[in-house]
């Protein structure tokens, strides 16, 4: 039986990866379309009518959160895999308010290994079962606690200081003033530590972290932190570095 299988990502060698592995691992009878981007992947999916739909989540023109949000409303049974670098908590929690409930769908982490996609994939286009992956579980059930959640920005905060950027340089990036980023890190100090002294001493009365040192453990510890998100930033930075900003002057 053929299966039709939309594949919207916004670059091209991914969506061909994506499409080799279901042929090879998951259903060889396939009929395939590709669109670039959540616009264009909205409108296949209106003339072609897939059976599911593989979506990256950061694209340009429209996210994948965007597309999906139309398609479940124009047909809320759509399988949607979200095959995605990022497990953010805004991402998170806006795919939490417009999943149907009767929608099956998933949430794969894009890694060098292709165990989690296949296993996904072979979830949901097989058995009609949801995958999600363990660290987007993870951040789940942290929204669904007590634990304030990270907005965009202390979330970008966040990445900044964990790529070891001063308050100058994340000024300069995010072209806002020093005392903006420095306000933005208290309100992120305040929200993770909720008031704790954020010196941790030793008996003998020293430092054992610094602030940042200590933002960049708790994020991790919490799993806040996107390490794939922070290499495709630390290579964005090198260039952008290269060619704005004197990053030994900051």
């Amino acid at each position: 039986m053929m299966t039709r299988l939309l594949v919207v990502d916004d670059v091209s060698a991914l969506r061909q990866h994506v499409i080799q592995l279901v042929k090879e691992k998951v259903v060889s009878e396939l009929d395939v379309q590709e669109a670039p981007n959540g616009a264009e992947g909205l409108k296949l999916f209106r003339s072609f009518k897939p059976d599911m739909i593989i979506m990256d989540i950061v694209m340009p023109e429209m996210s994948g959160i965007k597309a999906a949000q139309q398609i479940w409303s124009e047909n809320p049974r759509t399988k949607i895999l979200f095959w995605s670098q990022f497990h953010r908590e805004a991402y998170v929690r806006e795919l939490g308010k417009i999943v149907p409930d009767e929608a099956i769908h998933g949430y794969a982490l894009k890694s060098e290994s292709d165990e989690k996609l296949t296993y996904a994939l072979t979830s949901i286009m097989l058995h009609d079962n949801p995958y999600i992956d363990p660290l987007v579980r993870g951040v789940q059930t942290r929204l669904q606690s007590k634990d304030s959640s990270l907005s965009d920005v202390e979330y970008e905060t966040l990445l900044d200081i964990t790529l070891g950027l001063t308050d100058k340089a994340i000024a300069c990036r995010r072209h806002i003033s020093v005392r903006g980023v420095q306000n933005r890190l208290s309100m992120l100090s305040a929200k993770l530590f909720k008031g704790e002294d954020m010196y941790l001493k030793e008996s003998a009365g020293m430092e054992v972290y610094n602030p940042r040192t200590r933002i960049v453990l708790e994020g991790l510890k919490r799993g806040l932190i996107d390490t794939d998100e922070i290499g495709e930033l630390d290579r964005e930075l090198d260039e952008w570095i290269a060619e704005e900003f004197d990053y030994e002057k900051a």
